[in-house]
This record gives C-alpha cells, sequence and structure tokens, in this order.
C-alpha cells in the first residue's frame, strides 16, 4: 500500500489514487493522490468480486459489499447478512455472518446531485453521476460522460479523449426480497403452512417467516404479535420469537386479507367494547377493536385510543393507550369479478396473459368473462375458462363522444344476473380487460362499505357535467344493490334517457333512481381518464389503461414498487368544488 494525500490536511494508505474526486470519499473534494514516503514491498490485496471466495482477500471489489463468512469456513461478498440460513443460497448451510475485513465504501450520495448526467459537461466536476460512464475531455474547456472514447469520430472533431477522474463503479445493490429467487431446497427443506418449523427454521411459502408460540412449538406466518392468535385454535399466547429468515417474495396475506374468520373462541373468551377489563385476554370480540391499555391494572376494547384523558372515562386518569395483543379484523368481503371481452382483436390474448401473475379478476374469489361468443379463454385458476354469451346490440356515439353502449351492457348484465355468481360473494365487480387489478387492495377499499346497500363512485376529475361518478374501468356493487338493480331496473329502462349515454352513466343514474347510496372512493384506481394513471400509486386498487401485455405487465411490476404517499392537502378550489356534491 502507498500513502496517498488528499490535500494538505488529509491523507491515507491505499492500493492505487486516481486524480479528482472519488465516488467513494464522504466529500467530492479532488484528490491530490501526492505520494507521501515510500510504498509498503508486497503485492497489494486483490478484492474479490461477489460471488467469490474472500476467505483469503478480506476484502470486496464492488461498492457496499461486506466480506461474510459461512459456517463451513467459506466466505463471500454480501451486501448485508442474517445469521442461519439464506433462502437464496445455493446449499442449506448456515451462515455465521463473522465479518472479514472491512466493508468497501458505497458510492456517496454527493455523486448524484454533483456529477454530471451522461452527454453532460464534466469539466468542473471531474465526475459523472451514471454508473460505468467516465469523464473525457475535448480539450481544456469542454468534456462529457461517455462509456468510451476511442471513436473515429470523435478523433475527426479533435476530442483529446483525456480522463478526468473515476469512472462511476456500480452502487451497492438494493435487496428486494420481493423479486429474489427462493432456491429450490427451500420447498423441500423448509416447513410448510401449520407445519412446526422449530428443526427447519424456515419456511417453503413466499413471505412467511417461523415464529414460536412457546418452547415447544412454532409455525410460519405472515406476522406475529405477541398475545393470542385470533385465528388459532386456543387462546394461549404467542412469544413471537422469530426463527431463522423471512422467506422472500411478496408480502404474504394475512388471514382476514383471505376472508377468514377469527376463532369461535374470540366471542366467548374475548373482551366487549367498552364494557370489560381486556388487560389479561388480550384481545378484543367486536370485529374492528384494539385493546388499548390505560395503565398495569386496566385496559379497554376500542377502535381507537388517544393518549392522555378519555371523554367518558369516569374514573379519571390518563391513557397510555399501548396495544395489547392484535386487533380483531373481520374478514375481508369477498369478490365476484368479471370482465366484458371482444371475441377479437388484443382483449382475448391480454385476458390469457393474466391468467398466472395471482393478479387480475383470477386472484378474486368468484371469476367469469362475457362475450357476445363462446370461446376458450385459456386455463386459469380453478380449471379452463369458457366465456359467458349475451345478447349483442348496436353501440352509438354518447352525449360525451364515448361509446353509447348503455344497451350493450343491458345484456351483460342481465347475463350476470342468469350466471348467478354475483349472489355468492358481498361485491360485484367489473373490471375492464386492460385494467391491472389488485383484488387485495381491492378488499381493503371495499370492506368499510360492506353490508350497504351501495356503489363506488370513483373519479372526481375537475369540473364534468355529472360531478363525480362511477368510471366505467372499475364499476363495485354491494350485493344489496344489484337485488336492487335486477328488481326495478325495467323503471331505469323506461324512465331514464339512456339511448346517448354510456354505460357507465347509465348504471349510477340507475341505481340512485331506485335508492342506492353512492360509495365515495377516489382512490380506489388511478385512471388515465380520469386524473391520470400512475402504476406506483400505492393505494390505488387497478389501473386503466394497460393496452398490451408488455405494458401490463410492466404495471404489475411497478405497484410492487409503489412511491411513497403525498402528504399534501388538496387545494381549496378542490375542496369548494367537491363541496357542491357533498349528500
Amino acid at each position: 500500500m502507498q500513502c496517498y494525500a488528499k490535500d494538505q490536511y488529509y491523507a491515507t494508505c491505499r492500493a492505487s489514487c486516481i486524480l479528482g474526486p472519488d465516488p467513494r470519499s464522504e466529500d467530492n473534494g479532488a484528490w491530490s493522490c501526492e505520494k507521501l514516503g515510500k510504498r509498503t514491498a508486497g503485492e497489494p490485496p486483490k478484492c474479490s468480486s461477489m460471488g467469490e471466495d474472500c476467505s483469503q482477500s478480506h476484502c470486496c471489489a464492488d461498492s457496499g459489499m461486506q466480506c461474510y463468512e459461512k459456517a463451513n469456513s467459506y466466505a463471500t461478498c454480501k451486501a448485508d447478512c442474517v445469521k442461519g440460513l439464506d433462502l437464496t443460497d445455493k446449499d442449506d448451510t448456515p451462515w455465521s455472518c463473522k465479518e472479514l475485513g472491512a466493508r468497501t465504501p458505497d458510492l456517496a450520495p454527493w455523486v448524484w446531485s454533483q456529477c454530471a448526467a451522461v452527454n453532460g459537461d464534466c469539466s468542473k466536476s471531474q465526475c459523472c453521476n451514471t454508473p460505468g460512464m467516465q469523464c473525457y475531455m475535448k480539450d481544456q474547456y469542454y468534456g462529457t460522460c461517455r462509456a468510451a472514447c476511442d471513436t473515429d469520430e470523435l478523433e475527426t472533431l479533435g476530442w483529446s479523449c483525456k480522463s478526468l477522474g473515476t469512472r462511476l463503479p456500480q452502487p451497492a445493490p438494493k435487496p428486494n426480497p420481493a423479486t429474489e429467487k427462493i432456491a429450490d431446497w427451500v420447498a423441500e427443506e423448509c416447513a410448510k403452512g401449520g407445519e412446526d418449523c422449530r428443526k427447519s427454521t424456515c419456511c417453503a411459502e413466499a413471505g412467511h417467516q417461523c415464529f414460536e408460540k412457546n418452547s415447544t412449538f412454532a409455525t410460519c406466518k405472515a406476522s406475529c404479535t405477541p398475545g393470542p392468535d385470533l385465528y388459532d385454535t386456543d387462546n394461549k399466547e404467542w412469544s413471537c420469537n422469530a426463527v431463522g429468515p423471512r422467506t422472500p417474495g411478496e408480502r404474504a396475506l394475512e388471514p382476514w386479507e383471505q376472508q377468514k374468520n377469527v376463532s369461535t373462541w374470540v366471542a366467548e373468551t374475548c373482551a366487549a367494547e367498552f364494557e370489560a377489563n381486556c388487560a389479561k385476554t388480550k384481545c378484543c370480540s367486536k370485529p374492528g377493536d384494539q385493546c388499548y391499555e390505560k395503565n398495569d391494572g386496566w385496559a379497554s376494547c376500542m377502535p381507537a385510543c388517544t393518549p392522555g384523558q378519555r371523554e367518558g372515562d369516569d374514573s379519571g386518569g390518563n391513557w397510555t393507550c399501548k396495544e395489547l395483543g392484535v386487533r380483531t379484523h373481520r374478514a375481508y368481503p369477498s369478490l365476484f369479478c368479471f370482465s366484458v371481452m371482444q371475441p377479437f382483436g388484443y382483449e382475448p390474448g391480454l385476458m390469457k396473459a393474466q391468467m398466472n401473475t395471482g393478479h387480475g379478476i383470477w386472484a378474486c374469489d368468484k371469476y367469469s368473462v362475457f362475450s357476445t361468443k363462446e370461446f376458450v379463454v385459456g386455463d386459469g385458476p380453478d380449471g379452463t375458462v369458457k366465456t359467458v354469451t349475451f345478447v349483442p346490440a348496436v353501440v352509438g356515439s354518447s352525449k360525451d363522444h364515448t361509446a353509447a353502449n348503455a344497451e350493450l351492457f343491458m345484456h351483460v348484465w342481465d347475463s350476470v344476473n342468469k350466471h348467478g355468481l354475483w349472489r355468492q360473494t358481498d361485491w360485484t365487480v367489473k373490471v375492464d380487460p386492460d385494467a391491472v387489478l389488485l383484488p387485495t387492495r381491492l378488499r381493503h377499499h371495499l370492506n368499510a362499505f360492506t353490508g350497504q346497500k351501495g356503489y363506488v363512485v370513483n373519479c372526481a376529475k375537475p369540473f364534468m357535467p355529472e360531478g363525480p361518478m362511477m368510471f366505467g374501468a372499475l364499476e363495485a356493487f354491494t350485493r344489496s344493490a344489484l337485488d336492487a338493480y335486477y328488481a326495478k331496473s325495467q323503471d331505469c329502462r323506461n324512465g331514464l334517457p339512456w339511448k346517448i349515454w354510456g354505460e357507465d352513466l347509465f348504471m349510477g343514474k340507475c341505481l340512485e333512481k331506485i335508492g342506492v347510496a353512492r360509495l365515495n372512493d377516489f382512490t380506489i384506481y388511478s385512471d388515465g381518464v380520469c386524473r391520470g394513471v400512475d402504476c406506483t400509486d400505492p393505494d390505488a386498487a387497478a389501473f386503466h389503461p394497460k393496452k398490451d401485455i408488455g405494458s401490463w405487465m410492466a404495471c404489475l411490476d411497478q405497484t410492487k414498487h409503489p412511491r411513497a404517499r403525498f402528504t399534501t392537502q388538496a387545494p381549496q378550489w378542490f375542496k369548494d368544488y367537491m363541496k357542491t356534491y357533498e349528500r
């Protein structure tokens, strides 16, 4: 190693040094690379790349990597390490995670804002903010960030191609459990649902982790909160000590998201709302309630709790509002989802491609596809799917210059009624074929309205002639709302000017005419014809339109990496506009 100076105040020992800023340094000050003293005799260490054995080198070549030891004296470079099994590893040998040597610094935060972009002028910054790029000079006044600078064209234009600073290396990879590949041995050696996982310390199902109930039993669950498990066979408490790693994959669904009901003992054993002390049972009998602590001796079941004094508490004193146990969830509502599809064009292929994604209408409790002709769509989760037919109708142009398809969808709804699956679920949901549907998120939205007689108003696009309304790419109706429609739909056909309407406007107007409530939810979906489509929206349950397989799949992938929620409030003009339509 050689001692190199950065400036007159700082120097350190390095194998080599390049003039200019170092993207792995804490600041962007340029290194002078002045040699201080003599280089120590010997060969400088050759650091290991990811996947290579670093048990001898004790250092890593890649940004942000650390050399970690495995239990059998093997070591390799990784971004992080958890003691025990690595479920993405080639074998089931556990890791000791002993650190060998120092972690290689990652790219410094200043790189992204202070270094030049591709084709940007880097003559002053002497660095690039795109991995793989190098700052090359044309002359003493101008240079740009390029992957290479050895073409005949640049030579003709008089580029000197002198390099400044360091070629930007790749940053440390950001772990993403949702997309990591589970090793093949996991399915055979790790515990499956309901099995004791203390010995294997791992779970076969994606998104699950092994949690202890007590010293004699542990099993795989999506999550665990100390106290009783309301879906367990008894009310004995869980310690919830984690055993081993969480299996990579998308977030596992909680029991209520899978429409599971709490165990029968909950109603008998857990405390009633506001009435009984839940400090010992740590559970509540009423769905929606959480056991909140007042002090060491008292806790009560209620929907929410604010620390301090509570109105209605005659005994006085302050509440800590510490949560004891888990909230009692009502099982999320069941869904019958269907799409109406053309027998030609892009829609049949798009619907078939969605079948094995675990999303779309195929992830609802019941599903069907309707068309004017009968044909096989493909092999769905429950077997071969054929279209359910309905009587066609002429489609004209509506007053809004969209499809005047009200009569066509009257025929669709007649076929839905005859088909009958809508009677078996809490909600019926019509989804356009080119919409990316996430039923788990949809159940979360619809849960608050379940049991009412209503339909969801999902678009509040400013200054629409009809005001906020239901846009047709995603239509959701409670079972009692459809009961009312099928009982009185003839009143709508005879009493509304539907011939110049689109089907969504007709359905909304009809339901209101017969006394069905509007259920406002303007975050339920992200629609390009409403207020724009954003597949990273963390709240939306559907995204429309995505008319080809590539864009549909790309949008689905984006939903797995949602952006942060916006915290800004709506502007006052929009609040005033919405007040016009409050009921």
